[in-house]
């Protein structure tokens, strides 16, 4: 169990906190452990909960949770649920290269970083003759102690990612809204990072 996630339900006033949640990302379903029977009994009660998962402080994302029963075991509940982020994101996950770059920088800065040079762009104080791009890159490789390989490797994820950011996700998942995908960005954060580590389980 990675104790850097956090989950929180809520519904009007009533919030809990489970003592252990997982989420399969190809079903849109998951199972759920509480601290109690009581606990299990709210759940099930009122069905429809919202449910707001953290990362540490790297990221955050919210869904909507609706409980369908409980096993044998009376803390251990199972539900569906539906994410409050386009899933067409989830199509432009990548494994190798969320690796790479996860394990040399912090997602949240880098996606973040690539956010502020679209905004500076769509703004006017950016332009395609601009070498920020470049010298970003190089920034984010430079001031680490990597190999050659594992440097050009970094580089070609980092690319990698950017494209997918700029070429597709802004454009076929937002449409080309920019502000609307900066609202979500934490939550694509989060996203990835936990269909890495759910990945990294199996």
């Amino acid at each position: 169990m990675n104790f850097r996630y956090a989950h929180i339900l809520y519904r009007g006033d009533d919030f809990l906190t489970p003592k252990r949640a997982t989420f399969d990302h190809r079903t849109k379903t998951g199972f759920m452990t509480t601290w109690s029977t009581d606990h299990s009994a709210e759940l099930l009660k009122h069905k429809y909960w919202n449910c707001l998962s953290a990362y540490g402080l790297e990221s955050a994302m919210r869904r909507k949770i609706t409980f369908e029963r409980k096993h044998s075991d009376s803390n251990l509940l199972y539900f569906k649920y539906e994410l409050e982020v386009p899933e067409a994101l989830e199509g432009y996950f990548d494994q190798t290269t969320f690796e790479v770059i996860s394990k040399n920088l912090s997602i949240r800065e880098t996606t973040e970083e690539v956010y502020k040079m679209l905004k500076d762009y769509e703004e006017g104080s950016l332009s395609f003759n601009d070498q920020r791009f470049s010298s970003w890159l190089a920034m984010k490789t430079g001031e680490l102690q990597l190999s050659v390989n594992e440097k050009k490797e970094l580089e070609k994820s980092l690319i990698k990612y950017v494209e997918t950011i700029v070429g597709r996700i802004l454009w076929t998942v937002y449409n080309g809204d920019l502000p609307k995908m900066g609202k979500d960005l934490s939550s694509i954060v989060y996203l990835y990072t936990e269909m890495l580590d759910l990945i990294a389980l199996k």
